[in-house]
């Protein structure tokens, strides 16, 4: 799928969180990694707090440079952490590609490079980790080296080693702020209490989850210390979850990846009686926004290509949790990661087909039925349908000019 280009992207929609599935890591020679992949946040219209002493972010200014290509900050959930839970790395260049070029050889030589300038940096400082892997530390390395050894391709340049398969909501700044507060509070309570990770109750992509969740996208999962028990009532959710019609806690990748482009993309907003039924919908409309709308976009950002890669080896998707007939996703991540719609991948046929579909909802909605609730939602697509339109235009001159 193409490149949209992010400067025009980040101009138009500046605060935006994007969940991303990563595959399997595989470096050449070893055995690869979990079965489960990696889940991962990137998010415009936020920053490292330089400060803190320790991974913490904050809203970046309103006249910070947002518009930037490389404005933006990722955010990683790593097994290794006992004092934090996440990291967060500066940039989309330094996040997904490890500053690599597309032209360019990962060897041992750049992969050396990479690893020393992410350590003078100072992303991992302040991070502890598991004893046990400690004692790995060959005699004179500094910790934050090792640290950053066992967080490459995983943290950071993610991918030297993997694919990732992104979903992206726009977001209003409040909505990112929450967001923000989220992880924040996560890190703190791992500084004040330490972090267990485990694979099922409490991993990567329930904290991915939440983040999206706090920005008021959908409902959050609950965290478990690890154990049998733990492990049941995660499984106890999943009947509760089929009976309600929400979601379990149990909590996989790929699974959040399709979930937020459902969100992005499939809500009801073409009947107020449907929205008006549908949890999420009527949670956002209640706070002044649509989280089907334009701008919800996907993006696949390939593992550096094979015949320039010495280094690593493709690995499986991330495992997809799908039950036929009840929650059957399987093809639609098949269909997003392989042949995804151009609606959902270039940035103008987006803001279009938004356009479409707000002109035929107002259409077909009556202008007064009695009903408040209707009336609020035939008031917000109008709304709608007028900032995408303001989108449409400010594209024109934009992608124009950098045309040239």
């Amino acid at each position: 799928m193409a490149e949209i280009d992010m400067g025009v992207y980040n101009r138009l929609f500046p605060y935006y969180i994007e969940a991303c599935a990563v595959t399997q890591y595989h470096k050449r020679g070893a055995k690869p990694g979990g079965w489960g992949g990696h889940a991962t946040i990137f998010m415009s219209g936020a920053e490292i707090d330089p400060g803190a002493g320790y991974p913490r972010l904050r809203l970046a200014s309103a006249g910070a440079d947002l518009p930037s290509s490389d404005s933006g900050v990722g955010v990683s959930v790593n097994q290794i952490f006992t004092n934090v839970n996440w990291v967060a790395v500066p940039g989309r260049l330094d996040f997904f590609r490890g500053g690599l070029g597309a032209d360019q050889v990962l060897d041992n030589s750049f992969y050396e490079a990479a690893v020393h300038r992410a350590t003078s940096a100072g992303w991992f400082d302040g991070i502890a980790v598991r004893d046990a892997l400690v004692r790995q530390k060959p005699h004179g390395m500094p910790l934050q080296e090792f640290v950053v050894r066992h967080s490459i391709g995983t943290d950071f340049a993610m991918n030297f080693a993997r694919t990732a398969y992104c979903a992206r909501q726009p977001l209003t700044r409040e909505a990112l702020g929450r967001a923000i507060a989220y992880l924040n509070a996560v890190n703190e309570s791992a500084r004040a209490r330490g972090y267990i990770w485990d694979a099922y109750t409490n991993n990567c992509s329930h904290v991915v989850h939440n983040a999206v969740a706090a920005a008021g996208v959908w409902d959050p999962k609950e965290t478990r210390s690890p154990g049998p028990t733990s492990v049941v009532r995660d499984v106890m959710s999943v009947a509760k979850a089929i009976a309600l019609g929400r979601m379990s806690d149990f909590s996989f990748p790929a699974n959040t990846f399709v979930r937020l482009y459902e969100a992005g993309n499939e809500r009801p907003i073409e009947d107020a009686v449907a929205a008006s039924r549908n949890h999420d919908v009527a949670r956002t409309m209640s706070d002044g926004w649509l989280s089907t709308g334009p701008g919800a976009l996907i993006a696949t950002y390939p593992m550096h290509d094979g015949d320039r890669n010495r280094l690593f080896a493709a690995g499986r998707d991330p495992f997809l949790f799908s039950v036929p007939m009840l929650w059957d996703k399987e093809e639609k991540f098949r269909r997003l990661t392989r042949t995804p719609p151009s609606a959902v991948t270039d940035l103008y046929a987006n803001l279009t087909h938004f356009r479409d579909r707000y002109l035929k909802a107002l259409a077909t909605q009556p202008a007064n039925n009695g009903d408040t609730f209707g009336e609020r939602f035939r008031e917000r697509l109008a709304q709608e349908l007028q900032r995408t339109q303001s989108l449409i235009a400010e594209y024109r001159v934009l992608d124009g000019a950098n045309r040239g």
